[in-house]
């Protein structure tokens, strides 16, 4: 049994009414010994890292218990979470490697292909042993969907579960009622919208480069040690399949010559349609996202 493992055991003894205090003096202790990474990354000792969210369900500890269940799919092991008002406490694995963000200029055109290789093999991993396993769109936790692609659910005073694909697509692409989409976006998007035959599946929901950690550092990943890791399951739930491929290019502001976007549709080549719709709706409907 490894330490975080006998960790993990010692915490599920602790009553839960004392973890969110526990967690809160352990995160001052990192801070104030030089160990806090990021606002809210802070280093502890055997290979642990903690994470603090607003996220008050603690989504991403949920999505990090679930993804254990999941064969090919490599992500953090949750060692512990708690949650008080204010905020909730994840301690996780620590995964040592380089973040592509952190080295894309460095990545030769045979690493970014074996990247796109891993990257399909491990949503065809994801996609497959979760297909339809629910029907409920929502977050990894169980509670609504609360993202940056759809600002305006999380802002919605009555948010709640969303039981068709059919409605999810509606919020994704708003505004097709308005006159002067009639004759342009509605067409489009409206058979994509209407479609009946989308799998509701398990998505990680952030596939960024600063979310694409390569173990043990570019070289050793090279050499074929381990296959990528995806970290940050933040945004992660249940949502219709496309969602990956969307989520993974919400942010590409000129897909003709955004290399992201490129090797994104081969990842997922079968969202083709839906890619391109999205950037059909996000280049014209004048909605503003953030």
């Amino acid at each position: 049994m490894s330490s975080w493992q006998i960790i993990r055991f010692i915490l599920e003894w602790l009553p839960t009414r004392f973890k969110a205090a526990l967690f809160n003096l352990i995160i001052r202790i990192s801070a104030r010994c030089g160990f806090q990474l990021y606002h809210n990354i802070y280093r502890l000792p055997f290979g642990l890292v903690m994470k603090t969210t607003s996220d008050t369900n603690a989504s991403e500890a949920h999505a990090l218990r679930f993804i254990e269940s999941i064969q090919g799919v490599h992500a953090p092991r949750l060692v512990a979470y708690a949650s008080n008002a204010a905020k909730a406490y994840i301690i996780m694995t620590w995964v040592e490697g380089d973040c592509c963000s952190d080295i894309w200029d460095t990545l030769t055109s045979a690493d970014k292909s074996r990247i796109v290789a891993e990257l399909r093999t491990q949503f065809r991993c994801l996609r497959n042993q979760t297909i339809n396993r629910r029907r409920a769109i929502c977050a990894a936790s169980g509670a609504p969907i609360s993202d940056p692609r759809v600002p305006w659910l999380r802002e919605d005073s009555e948010a709640r579960v969303i039981h068709s694909t059919r409605e999810f697509f509606e919020q994704v692409w708003p505004g097709l009622e308005w006159c002067r989409h009639s004759d342009t976006l509605l067409p489009a998007l409206r058979p994509l919208i209407e479609r009946e035959d989308v799998p509701i599946v398990f998505c990680h929901g952030d596939t960024l480069p600063k979310n694409i950690l390569l173990p043990g550092g570019l070289e050793k990943w090279r050499s074929g040690s381990a296959p990528l890791c995806l970290i940050d399951w933040e945004f992660a739930g249940w949502a219709p399949q496309p969602w990956e491929a969307l989520k993974a290019t919400w942010l590409v502001i000129d897909p003709e010559e955004d290399e992201w976007y490129a090797l994104m549709k081969e990842v997922f080549a079968e969202e083709e349609a839906d890619l391109e719709a999205d950037w059909l709706w996000r280049s014209k409907s004048g909605v503003t996202i953030i």
